[in-house]
């Protein structure tokens, strides 16, 4: 077997074992969004099995196969959009999802219809074409590349915005794995530009995809839970993340209540150093609903959730590096006593909301001017 088989054979292997790994949902976390994250990987398994036969005799001996094999391909990366997401906003709800399979749809319905009619046994003589229509086809996918790279990157930026909405620590949920999914997917559609340009890498092209592929899986394998949270509140999830206005929820008055009772709550059960406290976790204990906590929190305090819990940790680590606890605890000790996952996130929080950094605090109640 040829270097170039034995890659593409590898490859495809893999990617069947990892498509059937995430429709399963092993990971056994982000059900919704690993099961489209399957239907990535299955039709791009069927992308690479198609580069193995093609590459091999087989080709000759079941020629539509390949055509069996290219039938999904426009639904992949609509596949890949739809498990982005879900893994932001797994309680999302939309019909614009047909919209994006339109397109394969269409395709399906033409190859039944010309290419391999399932009951004639025959194909039909192919339709009047516009001239154009062949370019069109032959470059649809690396569009397709190019327009649902960006989607993903415009939804991850989006995601990094609202998870401040609730969450009090984000270094956990960020989900910087998918960042380097979207830079491993980069990766293949540069050496898919890249070949048809330069040729001389068409060679090295089987072992590039392979890597490709294997750092796809590593990170899509490093996920965890983004949103630990009961599957009953991921609907108001989305409520809070909509940027469309609503109608006033709470009237003034309700709101300066309810802001006293949050902030009076908070203080007293020092709930803040959680360091895994959430919106719909505090909710919960407050006994309002997530939507209502998000409105007073913007309405009545000008802040997100995120804002206003390391607010208060700020608070409280001021408060140690002042008393006699500073002797007996370093900086990451202060950041883990007030609340904080990290030192860095405790340095960076800090100095953004004081001006100064820990130390230099500490240094400045040491010896005041």
């Amino acid at each position: 077997m040829e270097l170039t088989h034995f890659f593409f054979a590898f490859t495809s292997g893999s990617l069947w074992l990892l498509s059937f790994l995430f429709l399963m949902n092993v990971p056994g976390v982000n059900v919704k969004a690993n099961r489209w994250l399957g239907a990535f990987y299955f039709i791009l398994a069927c992308t690479f099995t198609q580069l193995y036969i093609e590459s091999s005799d087989f080709v000759h001996r079941y020629p539509l196969l390949i055509h069996y094999l290219e039938l999904p391909r426009w639904a992949m990366l609509p596949c890949f959009y739809m498990a982005m997401l879900y893994f932001v906003n797994p309680g999302r709800k939309s019909l614009t999802i047909f919209f994006h399979f339109t397109p394969v749809l269409l395709f399906l319905l033409f190859s039944l219809v010309y290419i391999m009619p399932p009951f004639s046994g025959k194909a039909n003589p192919l339709p009047d074409l516009p001239n154009f229509a062949p370019l069109i086809i032959s470059h649809f996918f690396s569009l397709q590349l190019v327009v649902y790279w960006l989607l993903c990157f415009v939804a991850v930026r989006i995601h990094a915005q609202n998870i401040r909405l609730i969450a009090s620590s984000i270094e956990r949920i960020d989900l910087t794995w998918i960042k380097y999914v979207l830079f491993s997917l980069l990766f293949l559609l540069f050496l898919r530009i890249s070949a048809s340009v330069f040729e001389p890498l068409s060679a090295y092209l089987p072992v590039l995809y392979f890597l490709g592929t294997a750092l796809l899986a590593y990170f899509s394998l490093k996920q965890g839970v983004i949103y630990p949270i009961r599957p009953a509140q991921l609907h108001e999830l989305t409520e809070v993340f909509s940027k469309k206005p609503t109608t006033e929820r709470l009237t003034t008055e309700q709101v300066d209540m309810l802001k006293t009772k949050v902030v009076t709550f908070m203080e007293k059960e020092k709930l803040y150093l959680e360091p895994g406290l959430t919106l719909p976790a505090l909710a919960d204990k407050i006994g309002i609903s997530t939507h209502e906590l998000s409105y007073v929190l913007n309405n009545g305090l000008s802040k997100n959730f995120y804002q206003f819990v390391n607010e208060m940790r700020v608070e409280e680590a001021k408060r140690l590096l002042a008393s006699d606890e500073v002797n007996r605890l370093d900086m990451r000790g202060i950041a883990t006593y007030a609340g904080f996952n990290s030192k860095t996130t405790f340095n960076t929080t800090f100095k953004k909301i004081t001006g100064q950094t820990p130390t230099t605090f500490l240094k400045s109640f040491e010896n005041p001017t």
